[in-house]
C-alpha cells in the first residue's frame, strides 16, 4: 500500500469516528466475539469504550490510542524502526509456518525453520511465529502497508489449517520415547547416543562468565559423522561455543559471537578414529587455546580473544547436538569435565592416563546411572543434565482447539513436573502463539486468528482447569519449565473479548501464590528469581483486576515495579545478571561481562510501567520508560540493514570493555526485539477517560489523530538527539494538555504557548497542566535542557555513568578495567560538568579524560563502558590542592560529593559557605581533623573558581 492510500484509510477512518462515532460504539458493546471497531470506540451498551477492540476498564485513569492514530515523524526511532520493517517485508511465511506444518503432519514445502531456538528440533519451537505475528501486526497498524497485512492473513490461514490438522488427531494413541542407554564406560558407566535425535542437555549458567576453562571428556564414535557435536554451548547460529569430533578432516573446535564467518578456531591434525575411545580436551588461558587428544597437543591457537563469558547467557548447551542442526552424534560418552581453569599439559595427560584424581569444579558427569533420563552432576554444585532421547510418537491432543510447533508431550510432562531442559517453557511458547493471534484481531481486524486462539483457550482451560492449586503452584514454581509468559493476561483478554468467564477462571490457574502474596505484602523476595520468567506475570495480574479481579493483583505488580525501580536497574534501564533477578539495591555488585540485562526483561518492564500509569497517571513510570526506551531499547537493534537477520541483542550488557552481540534469530530476545521496534508510538500519547486531559508522555517527533475530539496534535523536533519539542493543535476546543516534565529536567524546564512563556507549575502527578481552549494553528515549545549528570551505582557510589538528558553515554575503550575519572577538581562555580567534558562534532558526543563518550543508542559492535570509576583521592578545587584526602561516610559518599551535589553556586561567597559547611559536617563525623578542616577552607578561598 501506498503512503497516499495509507492516508486515505487513515482519512476515512478519521470522518468515521467524528461523523458515525455512536453506531460504532454501539457495536462494539460488552464483551462480544469479533465486531469490527475503530481504535478508541466511545461508550456502548453498558458504557464500556473500547480500544482496539478491547473494552476499556472503568480502572483505567488514562486510556491508549491505537497504534494507527499516531504516525512517526522522521528520527532516530523511524530509523531503527525501518531497519525491522524491512526484514518483516522479506522474511518468508513458509519459514514461520515450517515447525508448525512439520508437527501437524501438513507439507513444509521445503521451508526451513527460522532456526535457533525456532530449529526443527528445539523444544522452543513456535515462539519465534508468535512475535512476528505481532510484529506484522503492528507494522501494519503503524504504516498500513498491505504487505504487512497480507503476510498476517497468510501466517494465520497458516495456522487455522494446522489447528484443524491437530484437531483431527484428537485421541490418537502414541508411544513411548526410547529410553536412554546406559552401557560401560571408559571408567564405570558411559552413555551411549544414537545419534537419532539423542543428546545431553546440560543446565543454564553452565558456562556462563568463564574467561578460562578446561572441558574434558571421553569419547567412543560409533560411527564418524561430519560436523556432529562433541560439545555445543550458544545461543544459535551466530553465538556459540562447539567442539565437533569431524570438521571433515579432524576435530575442531571453534568459538564465535558472529557467525561461523567470525569463529576463532583450533583444528587438530587428523581425524578421530571410530570404534575405540579417545580422550579429548580443550583449554583457555590468557588468549591461547590448546586442544588435547588423547593427552597431547593436537592444535593450538595463541590469538584468541573471546571466551564463554563472552557468549552471553546460553541456553543451547549440548552434549551431541550441533547449533546448526548437523547430525547428532552417533556415539558412547563418559567423563565429562568442567573446570574454570586451564589445566597444564601434565594434568591433561594425566587425565587421558586415567591417572588423575582431579575432576571438574564446575561440573562433571560420570554418566554412571542404570536408568532413567537424568545424569548427575558430582562436582556438588548441583548442575544436573538431562538425556533427551527423541520424541518418540507422540499422541494426538487431549482436547480440540490445540496448536503448537510440537505435539502436547511438553505440557504433559509439566504436570508431571519435568525440569529444563527436558521441556523448555511450553506454556511460555503457547503464549507467544496466542499474543501473535490476539494482535492480529485487535490490531488488523482478522477475525479467523481470533478464532484461532479462542480455540487455543479452550484447550489450555481443558489441561488446566481440573487441576488442584498445589499442583499449578509446583509447576509454575519451575526454573523455566514452568515459565508461561504473560498467559493468565491472554487468557483475560479472551475472556474481555468473548464475554465466556471460562477463559477468566483459566487466567486464575496462572496465579504464581507464592511470589504474588510477597509482592501483594511488599516482601522482596526477588533475589535469585529468573527476571523475564516472572516480570510478564504482573502484566496478567493487571488485566484480571481490570476485569474485576481483586486489588491485590494491582498492588502486586505496582509493588514489583517499585522493587525492580530504581533497585534493580542499570543506567539504560535493563536488569538482571544472568537472566536472573540480583539482591536489591546490588547494582555494581551484579555488573559482570556480557550477561547483564536481558532485552526480553526490558521489553516486558516497559510493559509494566505502561500498564500501570494506566490506572496511576504519575511521571516517574515514564521516566523509567524514557530511560529504558532511548537506550536499551534503541541499542537493541544494530544500524546495519539486513532482510534476514533480525539483527538485534540478546544481552545489553554494561561491563567494562564489553561489546554488543547483534542476531538472534529465534531466541527469546530475537522475537520480543522485532516487537520493540514496530510500536514505539504507543506510549507517546494517552488521554483521560473522558477526553478532557491529552497526557504528552514522550517527545517523539509524530502525529496523533483524535478523531472522537476531532483534534490533530503534530510533534515536531529531533529528540532524543535535540532537547525541545514543538506541538501544533489542529482542531479546537477545551483540553487540559499536560505535558511530563522528566525528573532530570526539573529545573529548567520551559514552555511557551504561541511564542509567550508560560509559568510551569508541576503537578503531584509529574506534569505541567496546559487547560485552555485551543485554536487551529496553536504552538507550544517545550524545552528540557540536556545537561551532563552522573548517575551512580546504588552501592558503590564511586561507579559512575554519565548521561546527557536521558541518554546514557558510554565510553568508547577496550579496557577490560573500570576506566578512572576525576573531575572535580576541574568544575567551575556552576557545577557544570562541561567543564570537564569537552562536545564533539557529532551530536551527543563529547571527550571527557581523554576518553570518547558516545550515545548509548548508537547500534555498533564497538567495545565500551557503560560506567567508569571515580577516583577523587584528593580535595581540590579549580587546580588548588588542600593536601587533604577526599574522604568517604558510611553510604559511600566523600566530601567532594557532599560539596558539589548544591551546586550550582550563585557566586564565591555561596561556594565557600558551601566547602565551610561540609568541613564542619565532616569533622563533627570524625572524616576530617580540625587542622584538615582549615587546610580546605584555605585552599577553596585561594582557588580560582570561575563562574
Amino acid at each position: 500500500m501506498t503512503h497516499n492510500a495509507m492516508s486515505r484509510r487513515r482519512l476515512l477512518r478519521y470522518g468515521a469516528g467524528a461523523a458515525g462515532a455512536t453506531l460504532a460504539g454501539v457495536a462494539e458493546a460488552g464483551p462480544v466475539a469479533a465486531a469490527p471497531a475503530g481504535p478508541v470506540g466511545p461508550a456502548g451498551v453498558g458504557g464500556r469504550p473500547r480500544v482496539d477492540r478491547l473494552p476499556v476498564p472503568a480502572s483505567w485513569r488514562a486510556v491508549p490510542f491505537s497504534l494507527d492514530q499516531v504516525d512517526l515523524g522522521a528520527s532516530l526511532f523511524t530509523e531503527k524502526r525501518d531497519r525491522i520493517l524491512a526484514y518483516a517485508r522479506a522474511y518468508p511465511v513458509d519459514r514461520i509456518l515450517s515447525n508448525f506444518r512439520a508437527a501437524a503432519g501438513l507439507d513444509t514445502g521445503g521451508a526451513e525453520p527460522p532456526g535457533g531456538w525456532d530449529d526443527a528440533t528445539g523444544n522452543l519451537r513456535g515462539h519465534y511465529s508468535g512475535h512476528f505475528l505481532s510484529m506484522l501486526a503492528q507494522a501494519w497498524a503503524g504504516t498500513g502497508e498491505a504487505v504487512f497485512k497480507e503476510k498476517l492473513d497468510a501466517v494465520v490461514a497458516g495456522l487455522k489449517e494446522c489447528q484443524d490438522a491437530w484437531t483431527a488427531q484428537v485421541g490418537r494413541p502414541g508411544t513411548p520415547p526410547p529410553p536412554a542407554v546406559w552401557s560401560t564406560g571408559r571408567a564405570g558407566g558411559g552413555l551411549e547416543l544414537s545419534g537419532d535425535g539423542q543428546y545431553v542437555g546440560l543446565p543454564d549458567a553452565t558456562v556462563d562468565g568463564l574467561g578460562t576453562f578446561t572441558i574434558a571428556v571421553w569419547v567412543r564414535l560409533a560411527e564418524k559423522r561430519t560436523w556432529s557435536r562433541v560439545f555445543d554451548f550458544g545461543t544459535g547460529t551466530g553465538t556459540y561455543m562447539f567442539l565437533t569430533a569431524d570438521d571433515g578432516a579432524g576435530p575442531r573446535f571453534a568459538i564465535t559471537t558472529g557467525g561461523s564467518s567470525a569463529e576463532q578456531r583450533i583444528r587438530g591434525a587428523a581425524p578421530l578414529p571410530a570404534g575405540r575411545w579417545v580422550h579429548l580436551a580443550v583449554t583457555l588461558t590468557g588468549g591461547t587455546g590448546t586442544l588435547y587428544v588423547d593427552g597431547a597437543v593436537a592444535g593450538t591457537n595463541p590469538a584468541m580473544t573471546l571466551s564463554p563469558a563472552d557468549l552471553g547467557a546460553p541456553k543451547n548447551n549440548w552434549i551431541g547436538r550441533s547449533q546448526f542442526g548437523d547430525a547428532h552424534l552417533a556415539g558412547t560418552v563418559d567423563e565429562f569435565h568442567l573446570y574454570d581453569r586451564a589445566l597444564d599439559a601434565a594434568e591433561i595427560a594425566a587425565l587421558a592416563a586415567a591417572e588423575s584424581g582431579t575432576h571438574g569444579n564446575l561440573a562433571w558427569y560420570r554418566f554412571d546411572e542404570t536408568s532413567g533420563s537424568a545424569v548427575a552432576d558430582s562436582s556438588g554444585r548441583g548442575r544436573h543434565a538431562a538425556v533427551v532421547t527423541g520424541p518418540g510418537g507422540a499422541p494426538g491432543p487431549s482436547h480440540a482447539g490445540f496448536l503448537a510447533a510440537y505435539p502436547e508431550t511438553q505440557f504433559i510432562q509439566l504436570e508431571s513436573y519435568a525440569t529444563y531442559p527436558a521441556i523448555w517453557a511450553p506454556y511460555y511458547t503457547c503464549h507467544k502463539i496466542m499474543r501473535g493471534l490476539l494482535d492480529a484481531y485487535t490490531l488488523t481486524g482478522n477475525t479467523t486468528a481470533l478464532a484461532v486462539a479462542t480455540g487455543m483457550g479452550e484447550w489450555v482451560h481443558s489441561r488446566l482447569g481440573a487441576l488442584p492449586r498445589e499442583q499449578l503452584d509446583r509447576m509454575w514454581s519451575l526454573y523455566i519449565a514452568g515459565e508461561y509468559g504473560g498467559m493468565n493476561e491472554v487468557m483475560a483478554d479472551l475472556y474481555a473479548l468473548t464475554g465466556d468467564t471460562t477463559f477468566l477462571a483459566t487466567a486464575r490457574c496462572f496465579d504464581n501464590t507464592a511470589l504474588l502474596a510477597d509482592c501483594v505484602a511488599g516482601t522482596d523476595s526477588l533475589d535469585g528469581k529468573h527476571a523475564n520468567q516472572h516480570i510478564p506475570q504482573f502484566l496478567g495480574y493487571l488485566r484480571l483486576f481490570e476485569n474485576g479481579g481483586a486489588e491485590d493483583y494491582r498492588k502486586a505488580a505496582a509493588h514489583f515495579f517499585d522493587m525492580v525501580v530504581p533497585h534493580r536497574t542499570y543506567v539504560h534501564g535493563g536488569t538482571g545478571q544472568g537472566e536472573v533477578f540480583r539482591k536489591r539495591d546490588v547494582i555494581a555488585g551484579s555488573i559482570v561481562t556480557t550477561t547483564n540485562a536481558e532485552s526480553c526483561a526490558a521489553y516486558n518492564m516497559l510493559k509494566v510501567a505502561r500498564g500501570l500509569f494506566l490506572h496511576t497517571p504519575d511521571a516517574r513510570f515514564f521516566d523509567y520508560y524514557e530511560k529504558t526506551l532511548v537506550n536499551q531499547i534503541l541499542a537493541s537493534r544494530q544500524d546495519t540493514d539486513s532482510t534476514d537477520d533480525p539483527l538485534v541483542t540478546y544481552m545489553v550488557p554494561v561491563g567494562p570493555g564489553v561489546r554488543r552481540g547483534y542476531g538472534n534469530t529465534g531466541t527469546c530476545c530475537g522475537g520480543t526485539g522485532l516487537e520493540n521496534h514496530t510500536k514505539y508510538q504507543d506510549s507517546i500519547y494517552l488521554r483521560s477517560p473522558g477526553g478532557d486531559v491529552l497526557y504528552v508522555n514522550l517527545y517523539l517527533p509524530s502525529t496523533l489523530r483524535w478523531a472522537e475530539r476531532g483534534l490533530t496534535v503534530t510533534q515536531r523536533g529531533d529528540y532524543p538527539r535535540s532537547d525541545t519539542t514543538t506541538l501544533t493543535i489542529t482542531g479546537g476546543g477545551r483540553l487540559d494538555l499536560r505535558l511530563r516534565v522528566p525528573s532530570w529536567a526539573r529545573s529548567g524546564f520551559t514552555i511557551t504557548v504561541n511564542g509567550r512563556k508560560q509559568t510551569v507549575r508541576v503537578g503531584q502527578d509529574g506534569y505541567a497542566s496546559l487547560a485552555r481552549t485551543w485554536r487551529s494553528g496553536d504552538r507550544v515549545e517545550a524545552r528540557f535542557p540536556f545537561r551532563l549528570r552522573v548517575e551512580r551505582a546504588l552501592d558503590d557510589p564511586g561507579l559512575q555513568a554519565l548521561l546527557h538528558g536521558p541518554v546514557a553515554l558510554v565510553a568508547k575503550s577496550a579496557s577490560p578495567g573500570a576506566l578512572p575519572m576525576s573531575w572535580y577538581g576541574s568544575l567551575t562555580l556552576s557545577g557544570d560538568l562541561a567543564a570537564v567534558a569537552e562536545a564533539g562534532e557529532r551530536p551527543m558526543t563529547f571527550t571527557a579524560g581523554g576518553v570518547p563518550f558516545e550515545p548509548f543508542y548508537l547500534g555498533d559492535t564497538d567495545p565500551y563502558h557503560a560506567y567508569f570509576r571515580r577516583e577523587e583521592p584528593r580535595i581540590v578545587f579549580a587546580g588548588t590542592d588542600a593536601g587533604v584526602a577526599n574522604r568517604a561516610d558510611t553510604s559511600g559518599t566523600t566530601f567532594l560529593d557532599r560539596l558539589w551535589a548544591g551546586a550550582p553556586f550563585a557566586d564565591r561567597r555561596a561556594f565557600l559557605r558551601a566547602v565551610t559547611a561540609t568541613v564542619r559536617a565532616w569533622e563533627a563525623a570524625g572524616l576530617l581533623s580540625r587542622s584538615e578542616g582549615a587546610a580546605v577552607t584555605e585552599a577553596a578561598a585561594a582557588a580560582p573558581m570561575k563562574p
